[in-house]
């Protein structure tokens, strides 16, 4: 009863109209229980100027209720911000109330309108014993820009010792809003690390060139910060070529500050940068990542990427003359191309095409034939592509010769680069379609569109022929279909079209049988998560994540064989989850029966109907039908290709019990 009479009473108290009470009678609203009321009241005893003011003070006086003194509080910062600064004077006092949060709040609030005269006493409060009261009064100071506060919060950092993260925060922001580099430099050699980290965070906030004064400190997140501080965001150029000559003399060995002082090297640009990469290279004990990372950025040293390597951030085009690169890092790249480790050999042997080092394509022809690894194989062979090495052909045809079938699929789909004539690329092309693995098989269909001329060949008499036969693996039917589009004939697709039609026999979903061969389960993952077209995350929850208005798929792998994944995303409406749709059942009796499908089992199917649940024997039905799924079929929302990858993935998703 007590809380529906405050209800109608706060209505009643904000429809009124509070223009036409007295100061006295706002003054009792800042004791009101509800907020918006106490702040209606706040608002118009601000717009009354000197006469709310003397209400504010007696407010603040009143030691009953703390709520009615932080809005006396408010007010008076209010009238000294829109009239006149003498309104705030009254606070200063509040600054050693015996009340802790009448404390933080005066400080709050005189910090807001910059109210350097209470510098002495926020300074006193630094070491009060409750931490709001310490972490307003230095942000006030801070605002204030008083120099005076300067050494007390330096001693705040300290006795925090990075304890409370919210009060590092508040003095280091407040050295940096007080805006005087030279003794926050000078904390490079403070013993405390909560001083020296502070004394780092504002400097940064600064961006001051001084940073450089802490990457020899003994601490690792440190310096660490330090190089988040130089590197990242807009920067600090002058304190660049300290950062990355560190690369020589840092014991520390985390992956957050070495890919910094990598990407300051490659940043910089100049020889001497060059010299710390090949150095840190030859090191001892540099771990697998960071050596990859070091030959990444060697190979894109002559045209770095407009975006950060480390951030993200847009660092604009740059290029560099490549003929002292590749002189100074051929001999690295060649050692590391011998390295046991495959990602290492990868990574050299993708920078030497990246650099266009055309005297290593003799070196990298020998990499693709004798290399152990199918990756390293396929990567030299787009090096001598990136390259246009002299010896690329032989090369491509060397590839498609290959024991492993993930070069013999690369060097196909490079055909075209050969200086082989179409009559006897084709024929090659045609030969692999019927006597090679699927894999091989859907790259010849997709080099063969592709040829110049191609929509003239009559070899697709041929092939089409054998796909109306059924000689054609429907494994191949999506890369047919893309190759005849990009024959650009109108006839070819036509008639492609007709016989695909033929070959579904009426069922749509058969359009897409090609999505049932071996897709990418990597892009079929991204697709899952993060294609916004698609939005299968939004509705279909994983592992915990995405939304309920479709089943749960965390072990969907299990429970539908690809054929049922691929007849749910194209057709969704053919096959209902159940607790997901609609059925009409049509009885024997000739009674119609409408609800949520439950389960369908071999001998009966569960409906609710309302809020009640019927089993249904199934010779008590004459027929059913599904209502329509909400779910769009994914075909006029994504590539076969898309399709293909997505199922792929879905088939992995199970679950152990």
């Amino acid at each position: 009863a007590k809380g529906w009479a405050l209800q109608k009473q706060t209505e009643a108290e904000i429809k009124a109209d509070y223009k036409k009470l007295s100061e006295a009678d706002l003054k009792k609203k800042l004791y009101f229980e509800d907020l918006r009321i106490r702040r209606k009241a706040q608002f118009e005893l601000v717009k009354r100027g000197k006469k709310g003011a003397d209400q504010f003070n007696l407010v603040i006086q009143d030691k009953s209720n703390q709520l009615a003194r932080i809005h006396g509080i408010l007010g008076l910062s209010q009238l000294a911000r829109l009239d006149d600064r003498s309104y705030a004077k009254p606070l200063v006092a509040l600054l050693k109330d015996a009340d802790p949060e009448i404390r933080a709040q005066a400080a709050k609030w005189l910090g807001d309108i910059r109210y350097k005269e209470a510098s002495k006493e926020l300074i006193a409060n630094l070491t009060h014993e409750n931490a709001r009261v310490r972490f307003f009064s230095a942000e006030a100071l801070g605002r204030a820009k008083d120099a005076t506060a300067i050494q007390p919060l330096i001693q705040l950092l300290a006795a925090n010792n990075d304890e409370d993260a919210f009060l590092r925060h508040g003095a280091s922001f407040a050295l940096s809003q007080i805006g005087q580099v030279a003794p926050l430099a000078a904390l490079s050699t403070h013993p405390s690390k909560a001083v020296r980290m502070g004394a780092v965070i504002a400097l940064r906030r600064l961006a001051s060139p001084e940073l450089a004064k802490f990457l020899g400190d003994a601490e690792e997140d440190i310096v660490t910060e330090v190089a988040r501080a130089i590197h990242d965001d807009l920067s600090v150029p002058a304190a660049m070529p300290k950062l990355a000559a560190l690369l020589a003399t840092t014991p520390f060995t985390n992956e957050p500050l070495i890919r910094r002082v990598i990407s300051a090297n490659q940043r910089l640009g100049k020889e001497e940068n060059l010299n710390y990469v090949l150095g840190y290279l030859a090191k001892p004990g540099v771990s697998e990542a960071l050596k990859k990372e070091s030959l990444a950025t060697l190979g894109t040293w002559a045209s770095p990427s407009v975006l950060d390597r480390v951030d993200g951030r847009y660092r604009g085009e740059v290029t560099r003359d490549p003929a002292l690169i590749k002189q100074k890092v051929g001999a690295t790249l060649e050692l590391q191309a011998k390295s046991s480790v495959v990602e290492l050999r990868r990574e050299s042997i993708k920078a030497m095409g990246k650099l266009g080092m055309v005297d290593m394509a003799d070196f990298l022809f020998g990499k693709l034939k004798t290399d152990p690894s199918q990756e390293v194989k396929v990567e030299a062979l787009n090096s001598l592509v990136a390259m246009n090495a002299s010896n690329l052909s032989d090369a491509i045809s060397y590839a498609m010769r290959d024991v492993s079938e993930g070069v013999r699929v690369a060097g196909l789909g490079l055909i075209a680069q050969t200086s082989l004539p179409n009559d006897q690329k084709v024929p090659l092309l045609m030969d692999i379609l019927k006597k090679r693995t699927l894999a091989e098989q859907q790259t010849a269909l997709l080099t063969l569109g592709s040829l110049e001329g191609s929509k003239d060949f009559p070899e697709w008499a041929t092939i089409l022929s054998d796909f109306k036969a059924g000689k054609l693996p429907e494994g191949t039917w999506i890369e047919l279909e893309e190759a005849v589009l990009a024959t650009g004939s109108t006839p070819l697709k036509t008639n492609y079209e007709t016989l695909l039609e033929e070959k579904a026999g009426g069922e749509p979903w058969k359009k897409y049988v090609g999505a049932l061969a071996p897709g990418n389960v990597g892009k079929g993952r991204n697709i899952f998560f993060q294609n916004q077209t698609a939005q299968c995350i939004r509705c279909h929850a994983y592992d915990d994540m995405g939304g309920n208005a479709g089943p749960a798929l965390d072990n969907i792998g299990k429970t539908l064989s690809k054929e049922e994944l691929l007849i749910a995303l194209v057709e969704p409406s053919k096959r209902l989850a159940p607790g997901y749709g609609s059925v009409t059942l049509t009885l024997v009796s000739g009674t119609k029966v409408t609800g949520l499908l439950l389960e369908d089992n071999k001998d009966s199917m569960r409906v609710k109907v309302g809020t009640e649940v019927k089993e249904f024997a199934k010779k008590d039905i004459a027929s059913s039908a599904l209502g329509a799924s909400s779910m769009p079929p994914m075909g006029t929302l994504l590539t076969k290709r898309d399709i293909r990858d997505l199922v792929s993935y879905l088939s992995t998703l199970t679950k152990s019990e």
